[in-house]
């Protein structure tokens, strides 16, 4: 759950605009902000797709959500509905928080978002919500480059269960079924982190 703290440093991008000027709900410029939520003045701001609406970025988020920039300024519709309110997130370098995980190993490799305003290292599964590309280390804080580039999902780590010639070595019905049911299982896991990636479309 997002902490809700408040104002982060940004560097700006050269030659860069908000992520987006155009609110699909109405003519006003900016993303519409997702019902009863308060995004701060630095901290990393997401927009899902999916349900046309940004909020702060949460580990808890839709997997359709991308972290796509900074909040300019402090956005609250605590008691708005949706689209009440409307954010232009600014794609920048920013200093956020340092989980305690991430070390000079992880620079210029993606970083999870762990709140609004903290980062951590990748788990490599579907649970990721990728916050950016670490590109500097402070002490506690790490500089994170947040754009709509960089809200593309990461790698997830795929686990196969089925193994390479089993199936036509299999003794008899039984052991051939029980390869096939792998077979099924791999393709299923591949499938979905496909659509986590973002490479494929879920199913309608």
């Amino acid at each position: 759950m997002a902490s809700k703290v408040g104002i982060f440093p940004l560097i700006t991008l050269a030659g860069t605009q908000p992520a987006s000027h155009h609110n699909p709900e109405s003519s006003a410029p900016g993303l519409p902000v997702k019902a009863a939520e308060i995004i701060y003045q630095g901290c990393m701001v997401a927009y899902d797709p999916a349900n046309s609406q940004a909020q702060s970025a949460d580990p808890s988020m839709p997997a359709t959500a991308m972290v796509v920039g900074f909040a300019p300024e402090t956005l609250d519709n605590t008691l708005g509905a949706k689209g009440a309110k409307t954010v232009r997130p600014q794609a920048a370098v920013g200093r956020v928080k340092n989980d305690g995980n991430v070390t000079a190993a992880h620079l210029f490799k993606r970083v999870r978002v762990v709140d609004d305003h903290t980062v951590g290292v990748p788990t490599g599964t579907a649970a990721d919500r990728d916050a950016g590309i670490l590109v500097g280390l402070d002490g506690d804080h790490c500089f994170v480059v947040v754009s709509p580039e960089t809200a593309r999902r990461g790698p997830v780590a795929v686990t196969l269960t089925s193994t390479d010639a089993t199936a036509g070595a299999a003794a008899d019905l039984t052991a051939l079924k029980a390869e096939a049911e792998k077979i099924g299982d791999d393709v299923r896991a591949i499938h979905a982190a496909l659509i986590t990636a973002g490479i494929i479309a879920p199913a309608a």
